[in-house]
């Protein structure tokens, strides 16, 4: 396939990188001009291992790519697509794994919801640098189709990034996994980055476990009062093994606040948060941890 990543972060470099090292063609495509000019010279490393592939700033590539994989922060999701939905094929895909709500609905907006596939990973990667990604341990994907239609293509995409040992599946059951991963990351993104501790260190100091404890359970009453099935133990086990396995990991909330850029509260936090004050369900730990979420982003549009 050729495979175009949108926003070249850590996310971005890991699975680019992966499908690279296994024959795809891979296009970055990110908005820094430094960080295209690094990797177009010296491609993509996953600790010491590299990857060759191309990059471009948006709007470059145009009407070759079979699949669009977009790891832009959700308050960019929209321009992303405006600026880079003329890089697919008429037929191309767009595959989504980004944090929060509302992503799937801003990429359908652009090229319709048939062509759009939705899902979650829990890949812990930190960015060393441009093109440059420490990998702290294993993870998972899991996608399927926005119409919630089977099709050959969702099983195509799963095969391409399992074989880049990216542990993928395809799930129709995901809108389930997506709610919980957006609970996991209330938590634990957002305590880290309120705390500047890893996940080990929120783990290990009882208030900030406790808090993220709180974090959970409010997120679970809220999915369930929208009708979403997630399972409570297994929200509550992917918190407690991240804890304990991925202690030295830096969330990307926390990796926003320490380089001061906005984080993606308003679609993690507070979509959580918006179907909360929906359907009337107390959550007064999760919307203490979003004011002070947004304050810090206000801090940093005044500087």
């Amino acid at each position: 396939m050729k495979v175009v990543v949108v926003g070249a972060g850590a996310m971005g470099t890991l699975f680019g990188g992966r499908l690279a090292r296994t024959g795809h063609q891979v296009v970055f495509v990110d908005t820094d001009p430094a960080r295209v000019a690094t990797i177009a010279a010296d491609g993509v490393w996953e600790n010491d291992t590299p990857a060759r592939c191309e990059a471009a700033m948006p709007g470059v590539v145009e009407g070759e790519a079979d699949l669009l994989i977009l790891f832009t922060k959700s308050q960019y999701t929209a321009a992303a697509m405006a600026q880079n939905a003329g890089a697919l094929r008429p037929d191309g895909m767009v595959l989504t794994l980004q944090n929060g709500l509302g992503n799937d609905v801003a990429i359908a907006d652009v090229v319709g919801a048939d062509r759009v596939l939705v899902g979650i990973t829990n890949w812990p990667a930190d960015l060393l640098g441009h093109g440059r990604i420490h990998v702290a341990g294993h993870g998972t994907v899991k996608f399927w189709s926005l119409t919630g239609e089977d099709r050959p293509v969702i099983h195509q995409v799963a095969a391409a990034l399992a074989e880049a040992d990216l542990g993928a599946t395809a799930e129709p059951s995901v809108k389930a996994a997506i709610w919980e991963k957006v609970i996991f990351n209330a938590a634990l993104n957002g305590i880290c980055a309120l705390t500047r501790m890893t996940v080990g260190q929120v783990g290990d100091f009882p208030p900030a476990r406790d808090l993220a404890s709180q974090v959970v359970e409010e997120g679970i009453a809220i999915a369930k009062a929208n009708d979403v099935a997630v399972d409570d133990e297994r929200v509550r086990q992917s918190v407690a093994f991240a804890m304990a396995n991925h202690r030295a990991h830096k969330p990307s909330m926390l990796q926003d606040v320490e380089a001061g850029r906005l984080t993606e509260v308003d679609a993690i936090q507070g979509g959580l948060l918006a179907t909360a004050h929906r359907h009337s369900v107390p959550a007064p730990a999760l919307s203490n941890c979003t004011a002070l979420l947004r304050s810090l982003d206000q801090n940093v549009r005044s500087s």
